[in-house]
């Protein structure tokens, strides 16, 4: 390992906001341990296969360099992370060996294995040394006989969000496809006997992204105000847990591992299901909402009612090129700018459910009665996303977090609470993964797979189900949970029910 001392420039830039904070806790805490995203590179035919393995090398390490430069979150560490006052400081330099692992597969057939031991490692690997390495790390897996690279981009959530992990491999097919990168002075500094790549930092205090505070006042009405702290602060004591509270999933703390569940979905599928979605006013994250209700209202019996989560990107409700912050461009921007949704599934609806559900074999596929049901809970889910968007910035959970002082007491608390979320869906939508210059259209670097997995987060949903898809390619949904809260069987059955009923939409037009 490097060393990684004498790497502090003693420069606190801004503290954390309050989402960034809240993250930070869950780490700490050890309730959360990083989010992935992995897709599959596909290197341009001009490149030689096996011979050009440290071109190839060198090419990445270029391109990797050249995103960091341009993401200050990629660029900073965290200082005071057990404080009620945590910051972002300025560093000197990034050595890339400790944030940059490769893996050279002698033999295709074990590409399957390492791939899903590389991420296993990922998902419940902590991230050390917080002040003096930002908290980012690649796996990049690539065959001695050439064929496609995957390339597996973990991190720790103070840093950003799930949207920023899409960005990042945006820009790094972009980094590699600049035809004028080739005329450019290499970013990195190799001196002699050095064991790593090391990367000389600008000072990034001008340009990191704001919280979302600082963009805008959150307002809200008094009704949300008051709803939410009722709903925050009511005494468990005497209120019991409502009908729709996980109680089938309690809070535990250890152990900590995520297990995963994968399937793909392709092109063809994808698209008749998105057409089945327009027709019946909603959208794939809406549809695999009501899925999800169907599917787990039919295996946990005894649970009455259920609640939900949908994340969503604030980059399209927040402000850009304003007077103290001209440059800021959030779509482009790696930061935190990430917000949810919640939803309710009633104890009526969980039974009618089940009413249609008891006298029907659902692994033969699902009935029109219960597609009548599923279609309106569809509609319903994404009325509700768009009414948030349609709010904007009034009576958003972020203006409710900034009441929160100590997110590490307050974290602490929460894992004392009855689990309220059963699950979460979060869609980071399409990538394209083609080449964006014309010039380089017939040779060049393009994706061809692009997957989201969510280690597990201890005092939240349960379950999540993450989607990702590349652009006339395959989508890739994973059902992610903690392994000694959920059933290894739940599980399984849930990615199953998904993948079964998803093909029998897209099949159905």
């Amino acid at each position: 390992m490097t060393d990684i001392t004498n790497n502090h420039a003693d420069t606190r830039i801004r503290k954390l906001g309050c989402h960034e904070g809240y993250q930070l806790a869950m780490h700490t805490l050890d309730q959360y341990r990083g989010t992935v995203v992995a897709c599959s590179y596909c290197p341009p035919s001009s490149l030689p296969q096996p011979e050009s393995f440290q071109t190839l090398k060198t090419i990445f390490l270029d391109a990797i360099a050249r995103v960091v430069l341009a993401q200050p979150h990629l660029q900073v560490g965290i200082t005071g992370e057990n404080s009620k006052n945590p910051a972002f400081v300025r560093l000197n330099h990034l050595h890339l060996h400790n944030h940059i692992k490769w893996r050279l597969l002698s033999d295709p057939s074990d590409r399957k294995a390492v791939y899903l031991e590389s991420m296993q490692d990922q998902l419940d690997s902590r991230f050390d040394h917080l002040s003096t390495q930002p908290g980012w790390r690649l796996t990049i897996l690539h065959e001695a006989k050439g064929g496609s690279i995957e390339v597996l981009y973990a991190w720790n959530h103070p840093h950003h969000d799930g949207m920023s992990g899409k960005i990042f491999h945006q820009q790094l097919m972009r980094s590699l496809n600049d035809p004028l990168v080739q005329n450019k002075a290499p970013m990195l500094d190799n001196p002699e006997g050095s064991d790593g790549w090391i990367l000389n930092l600008p000072d990034p205090s001008d340009r990191l992204p704001p919280n979302p505070e600082l963009l805008s006042r959150w307002p809200m009405t008094p009704t949300f105000l008051l709803r939410t702290l009722w709903n925050e602060l009511k005494p468990p004591s005497i209120f019991s847990p409502g009908k729709m509270h996980a109680t089938w999933a309690p809070i535990k703390a250890s152990p900590f591992t995520t297990r995963f569940h994968t399937f793909t979905v392709n092109n063809d599928i994808v698209t008749r299901a998105v057409t089945a979605c327009r027709q019946h006013h909603t959208t794939l994250t809406g549809l695999m909402q009501a899925l999800i209700l169907v599917s787990l209202s039919s295996a946990l019996k005894d649970t009455k009612g259920f609640a939900s989560r949908t994340p969503y990107d604030l980059r399209q409700i927040l402000p850009s090129g304003t007077a103290q912050y001209s440059w800021l461009k959030p779509k482009e921007s790696m930061c935190n700018y990430v917000s949810v949704v919640d939803h309710e599934f009633d104890a009526n609806l969980v039974t009618m459910i089940r009413s249609k559900m008891s006298s029907q074999d659902v692994t033969a596929g699902l009935e029109d009665d219960v597609m009548d049901i599923i279609w309106p809970v569809a509609a319903r889910v994404r009325q509700e996303i768009q009414a948030r968007l349609n709010w904007g910035v009034w009576n958003d959970m972020i203006g409710i977090m900034k009441f929160v002082s100590d997110w590490r007491t307050q974290l602490q608390r929460e894992a004392q609470k009855i689990r309220y979320f059963s699950w979460l869906v979060t869609n980071l939508s399409v990538l394209d993964g083609e080449v964006g210059n014309s010039s380089v259209q017939e040779d060049g670097w393009s994706l061809r797979r692009a997957e989201l997995v969510l280690s597990t987060e201890v005092p939240s949903a349960a379950i999540s189900v993450s989607i990702m898809t590349v652009k006339d390619e395959q989508m890739c949904v994973t059902c992610s949970w903690q392994d000694c809260v959920v059933d290894l069987d739940l599980g399984k059955r849930l990615a199953g029910d998904l993948e079964r009923w998803l093909h029998e939409i897209g099949s159905s037009l």
